[in-house]
C-alpha cells in the first residue's frame, strides 16, 4: 500500500489529538518481546516526528475485530507492539499447536516477525492510513469455532446492577363476601391471605399463612415456612422446613418438613436450552454468507471467514425438525447440506440432569397449620441426559406404611419419541402392585406454519398399585389406551381426533370414547370451535357437543357465545382489558341457561400505582329468570410492602423478585415512571417518593426503564435502564439520578509553564479510585473538557512522558459546569 507522507501524518496527528474516538498518541520506547512488521516498501514518511511514536490501534481479522494493541512506529515506518498481545488475539483464531509454534519461537528469539508468522499461515500487516493491523489467516490454520443459533444477537460478558444485600415483602390479599340470598346471607369474616420472604447473605426465609377473625377456630393458619439456599455456580436448590415436593411418573407429593435438595433448571436457570440443540460442523475455503433454516424458517445469516465451524443451539420446536444450510461464497458458488432431528419437550441434553430429594417427616396441613408425625417420609427422583437421544431416569418414595421405586426413559428415533414409565409399590395391609405406560410423540411439519401431531398411549396397572399416602389403593381399569391425531388443515383449519379405550375390573364396566375436535377461522375477528364427542360406559352411551362462536369486537374486547348438549347449556359472555401496568383493567361478564337453572356473573380488576382492586358478582336463577335463588358479591385487594437496603415502598403484590425505585435528591422531588411506553407505565413514585416493580423473575434478565419527564433541565438521570438478574426472591433499590453531573473547564500547564497541548489523560475520583476514570484531553492552547464528575477530590493523570498528574477539586453543591481556571502539576 502507498500512502502519501502528507496523508499519513495528518492521520498520524489526528490519532494523536482525538485519543477518545480515535488512537491514543504519546511518546515512549517499545515493549519488550514484540512482533515486529516490516514497512511496506512505500511507507517512508509515515511518521513524520523524527522520533518512536506508541499508538493505540486496532487489530483486524479481515473484518472482525479482535482488540486493541499498543504499537509502536519507528522514523523508518517500521510498526511493532506486542507479541504476547498478538498470541492472545491469535490463540482463539489458530489451532492450538500453531499456537504452542509461536510461544516455542518467541521463548527462542526473544521476539515474532513476518516469517514466524507466514510459517503457521499467518499474514501481518500495519496500515498506515487506517491506523490499524491487519491480520490475513489461512483457512487450514483457523481453529474450529462454535455458532450459537439461539441468539442471534448474543453478547459478551453482561454487567448487573447488584440486588440488595437485605431485602424483605410481605403480600397482603383480602377478600370479603357479602351473600344479599342464599344459605348463609349476611357479611362473612373477611379472609386475609399473607405470602412474603426475607433475603439476606443469600439465603431466603419464606412464608405463606391465612388470617380470618371471627370465625369457628384458629384465627391465624399458617401453611408452611422454609429457608431457601440456590448454590447458582452448581445450579442447585437447597430448601428446608416445610417442603414442597415435586414428583415424577407415578409418584404423589407428599407433604414433608425437612431438607430437600433439587435441580430443576426452569427455576434455577431458565434461559438454559435443557433439551438436545444439536449440532453439525462445516468448513469454509472462502469468505462466505451462510443461511440456517429450521422448519422452511429462516432463522440466522452469518457473514463468514474461511475455517471451521460447528453450529449449535438450534431454535428447535418440539418434534421433528428439518434444517438446511445454504452457503454461498464470495465468487458465486452455493452449496446446500440439508439434516433432520427429531426432539421431544421431555428430553435433556447429554450431561444434563435433573433432580429432586425431600426428606423428613410427614406433616398434613392442619387447622393452625402443618401437624408434625414422627413418620419419616421419602420422595425424590434423578433424571440425566446420557445422549442427546436418550434421557433415563428413576424415582422412588417411602413412609412408615409402604414405598414405590420405578424408571422412566425417553428414546428419541426418527420417527418420534418413545417415552416410558414402570413402578412397583407395596401398602401395608393391602399388598404388592406395579403400574406401567408407555407413550409416542410425532409431530410432522406439513409447511412452515403448519404441522400434524400423533400421539399413543398405553398405560397399565394392577389392582393394588398405590403411591405413598394411599389407604386404600383403588385402580378400576386395568389398563387405557389412547389415540390422538391433530392436523393443521389450512391457515385458517384445523381438526383432530381422540380416542380411549378403558378395560374395567371388578364390576366396573368398560368404557370407550371418540372425540373430534375443530376449528375455523371465519374472519380475522370471528372464529368457530367444535367439540363432538361419543361416549360408552357399559350399556349407558352419551352423543355430546360443544360448540362455541368468539367475535373480537377491536383489539382489547370480544363477544363469546357457547352450547353444550350436556344439561342443553347456553352461554353468553363478555370480556375487554385495557391497557398493561398502572391505570389496567379487566372486565369479564356471562349470562348462562341449562336445564337445571339460570346465572349470571360479572367480575372486574383494577390494577392500581400501589394495589390491586378487584370485584365479582355471581346470581343464579330459577331456569325461566322468573325468580332469584342465590346472589353473592365479593371485593378483593392485594398489596404489598417492601424493604430493600434501607428503602421503603408500597406496591402491587410481589410474585417473586423486586424492584425498588426512588430518586436521587438531584431530582428535586421529580416524579419517576417505571418501564413507561407511551400512555401505559409499571408504576411511579408519586408523593411516598419510592415504587415497586413487582414482577421480576429470578434468573432472568430483565432492563428496568426509568424516566423522570418533569425532572429540572441538564439534570443527570444516571442510568436510566438497569439490568438485572434477579436472585430467588431477591430486592433491588435502584437510584434514579447521580452525583455525578457536573462538568469541569480549565488549562492544564505543564512541569515547563507551558500550556500541555494535544495529549491525552484521565480524572480519578480520590474518594472512589475503583470508579471508571473520566476521559480527557487538551486542545493546542491546553484547554480541557470533563463530564460526568462529582464535587470531591479528582486526579488528573496524563499521559505525557512525565506522566504529569494535577489535583482538582470540584466544590459541594456544585450541579453544572465549573471553571477550574489553570491547573499546575503537583507539587508546584
Amino acid at each position: 500500500m502507498s500512502v502519501k507522507p502528507t496523508a499519513a501524518a495528518g492521520a498520524l496527528l489526528l490519532a494523536a489529538c482525538l485519543m477518545p474516538t480515535g488512537a491514543r498518541a504519546q511518546t515512549g520506547t517499545a515493549l519488550p518481546a514484540p512482533v515486529v512488521i516490516d514497512p511496506d516498501a512505500n511507507a517512508t514518511g509515515i511518521n513524520p516526528t523524527g522520533k518512536p511514536v506508541i499508538l493505540t490501534a486496532p487489530v483486524m481479522d479481515g473484518q472482525a475485530y479482535l482488540g486493541d494493541a499498543t504499537v509502536t512506529l519507528d522514523p523508518g515506518g517500521r510498526a511493532s507492539f506486542s507479541a504476547e498481545r498478538l498470541l492472545t488475539l491469535l490463540e482463539p483464531r489458530i489451532a492450538a499447536p500453531l499456537v504452542a509454534r509461536l510461544r516455542t519461537r518467541l521463548g527462542e528469539s526473544g521476539q515474532l516477525d513476518g516469517a514466524d508468522l507466514r510459517g503457521v499461515g499467518v499474514s501481518i500487516r500495519y496500515d498506515p492510513q487506517a491506523l490499524q493491523v491487519t491480520l490475513d489467516i489461512a483457512a487450514p490454520s483457523r481453529a474450529a469455532r462454535s455458532l450459537d443459533l439461539g441468539d442471534a444477537n448474543r453478547r459478551g460478558p453482561v454487567t448487573y446492577a447488584p440486588p440488595a444485600d437485605v431485602s424483605a415483602y410481605l403480600n397482603i390479599r383480602g377478600s370479603l363476601d357479602w351473600v344479599q340470598q342464599g344459605s348463609d346471607e349476611g357479611l362473612a369474616a373477611p379472609i386475609t391471605y399473607l405470602d412474603g420472604a426475607i433475603r439476606a447473605g443469600g439465603v431466603v426465609l419464606e412464608s405463606e399463612a391465612n388470617w380470618q377473625a371471627g370465625v369457628a377456630g384458629p384465627d391465624l393458619q399458617r401453611r408452611g415456612t422454609r429457608l431457601v439456599y440456590d448454590d447458582r455456580r452448581n445450579l442447585v436448590r437447597w430448601a428446608g422446613g416445610d417442603l414442597q415436593t415435586l414428583a415424577r411418573g407415578f409418584q404423589s407429593a407428599p407433604e414433608i418438613a425437612g431438607l430437600s435438595v433439587s435441580r430443576f433448571y426452569s427455576l434455577l436457570d431458565p434461559q438454559t436450552i435443557i433439551r438436545p440443540r444439536g449440532s453439525r460442523s462445516f468448513q469454509l475455503e472462502r469468505r462466505s454468507v451462510v443461511e440456517v433454516r429450521v422448519n422452511d424458517q429462516l432463522v440466522r445469516r452469518m457473514e463468514l471467514d474461511p475455517g471451521t465451524f460447528d453450529l449449535r443451539d438450534f431454535p428447535f420446536t418440539q418434534g421433528s425438525n428439518d434444517v438446511k444450510l445454504t452457503i454461498t461464497d464470495d465468487a458465486g458458488r452455493r452449496e446446500t447440506v440439508d439434516f433432520s432431528i427429531f426432539l421431544d419437550q421431555a428430553q435433556l441434553a447429554k450431561g444434563l440432569s435433573e433432580f429432586g430429594f425431600y426428606a423428613g417427616v410427614r406433616s398434613p396441613l392442619g387447622r393452625r397449620g402443618p401437624v408434625y408425625t414422627n413418620d419419616l417420609a421419602f420422595s425424590g427422583f434423578y433424571r440425566r441426559g446420557v445422549s442427546d437421544r436418550l434421557t433415563l431416569g428413576a424415582n422412588a418414595q417411602a413412609d412408615g406404611r409402604g414405598w414405590m421405586g420405578g424408571v422412566e426413559s425417553v428414546v428419541a428415533t426418527s420417527i418420534g419419541t418413545f417415552g416410558s414409565f414402570a413402578s412397583a409399590s407395596h401398602v401395608e395391609g393391602s399388598g404388592s402392585g406395579w403400574a406401567s405406560i408407555l407413550t409416542f410423540q410425532r409431530t410432522i411439519s406439513r409447511s412452515s406454519d403448519r404441522a400434524d401431531a400423533l400421539s399413543l398411549s398405553l398405560e397399565a396397572r394392577s389392582r393394588k398399585f398405590a403411591p405413598i399416602g394411599t389407604i386404600t389403593p383403588f385402580n378400576p381399569y386395568s389398563y387405557i389406551a389412547g389415540a390422538s391425531y391433530n392436523s393443521g388443515i389450512t391457515e385458517s383449519l384445523y381438526a383432530g381426533l381422540d380416542a380411549r379405550y378403558s378395560r374395567g375390573r371388578d364390576g366396573e364396566p368398560d368404557a370407550g370414547s371418540v372425540r373430534l375436535t375443530g376449528g375455523w377461522r371465519i374472519s380475522p375477528a370471528l372464529n368457530f370451535t367444535a367439540d363432538v364427542g361419543y361416549e360408552r360406559a357399559g350399556r349407558n352411551n352419551r352423543l355430546a357437543a360443544f360448540l362455541s362462536l368468539t367475535y373480537r369486537l377491536d383489539r382489547s374486547s370480544s363477544l363469546r357465545s357457547d352450547y353444550d348438549s350436556r344439561n342443553n347449556r347456553s352461554r353468553l359472555s363478555y370480556q375487554s382489558y385495557s391497557g398493561s401496568g398502572t391505570g389496567a383493567y379487566n372486565l369479564s361478564a356471562d349470562v348462562e341457561r341449562s336445564d337445571i337453572g339460570a346465572g349470571v356473573s360479572a367480575s372486574g380488576v383494577y390494577y392500581a400505582n400501589r394495589a390491586e382492586l378487584g370485584f365479582s358478582h355471581f346470581g343464579t336463577f330459577d331456569r325461566d329468570l322468573s325468580g332469584s335463588t342465590g346472589q353473592r358479591t365479593s371485593l378483593r385487594f392485594g398489596t404489598a410492602l417492601a424493604l430493600a437496603d434501607g428503602a421503603f415502598s408500597i406496591g402491587r403484590p410481589i410474585q417473586d423478585a423486586f424492584a425498588i425505585v426512588r430518586a436521587h435528591p438531584s431530582l428535586k422531588g421529580a416524579d419517576i415512571f417505571i418501564d413507561e411506553s407511551g400512555d401505559s407505565y409499571t408504576a411511579r413514585t408519586g408523593r411516598l417518593g419510592t415504587a415497586i416493580q413487582p414482577s421480576l423473575s429470578s434468573y432472568s434478565e430483565r432492563n428496568v426503564l426509568t424516566t423522570a419527564p418533569d425532572a429540572p433541565l441538564g439534570l443527570d438521570l444516571g442510568e436510566g435502564s438497569f439490568r438485572l438478574l434477579p436472585p430467588y426472591r431477591g430486592g433491588y433499590k435502584l437510584t434514579v439520578g447521580s452525583d455525578y453531573m457536573v462538568s469541569v473547564v480549565g488549562r492544564l500547564i505543564g512541569t515547563d509553564g507551558q500550556p500541555l497541548s494535544l495529549v491525552a489523560g484521565q480524572a480519578v475520583e480520590a474518594a472512589h479510585p475503583d470508579r471508571e476514570p473520566i476521559p480527557l484531553f487538551t486542545n493546542a492552547a491546553g484547554r480541557f473538557g470533563a463530564t460526568g464528575l462529582a464535587p470531591g477530590r479528582w486526579t488528573i493523570v496524563m499521559a505525557d512522558a512525565d506522566k504529569t498528574s494535577y489535583d482538582l477539586v470540584i466544590p459541594a453543591g456544585a450541579t453544572a459546569t465549573v471553571p477550574a481556571g489553570d491547573l499546575r502539576p503537583k507539587g508546584q
